[in-house]
């Protein structure tokens, strides 16, 4: 992540933990965190969700929903330095999956499928809900990533219409 207050990169750790939720089942995850913070000064700061990554992808949980953190006995991993990456390049990028919709899709649908995720994401629409600026770049990111996905269905249908 980008520490505009720096001007450098901040390295982030991850923790194993066992998370339990409100009215749901304790799953493992992991929880990112700057080396040296405690889970507590994770979860007592200005910010009112964490991401937190399980073994079905990575997920955005309120704070006020966790009912208890145990950490786990795992040793702690390497940081991991958050970069871009083009969705085109990320390996099994469904562009189908992203706006969730069936390959078989008509256009419509499709295009109706975008408006729909968009209205969702858009970062416009998160900003105004005034949550946490580590939400709004996940906001732009996904923004980015259906703009591709988009885009890469039309021209692959244009690609099948003009054959």
């Amino acid at each position: 992540m980008f520490d505009k207050a720096s001007g450098a990169f901040r390295h982030k750790f991850e923790k194993p933990v066992r998370l339990q939720l409100a009215g749901a089942d304790p799953i493992d995850a992991v929880i990112f965190h700057v080396n040296g913070e405690r889970l507590t000064d994770l979860l007592n700061d200005p910010r009112a969700f964490i991401p937190v990554r399980t073994k079905d992808g990575v997920m955005i949980v309120a704070k006020s929903q966790i009912a208890s953190i145990i950490e786990s006995e795992a040793e702690e991993e390497e940081p991991v330095i958050e970069e871009e990456e083009e969705p085109s390049k990320t390996p099994g990028f469904d562009p189908y999956a992203m706006l969730r919709v069936a390959p078989d899709a008509s256009i419509e649908e499709i295009r109706t499928a975008y408006k729909k995720r968009i209205k969702a994401v858009h970062p416009d629409t998160v900003a105004s809900l005034g949550l946490d600026e580590d939400l709004a770049k996940a906001a732009l990111q996904t923004t980015q990533k259906l703009n591709y996905a988009y885009k890469k269905i039309m021209r692959m249908r244009e690609g099948v219409n003009a054959a």
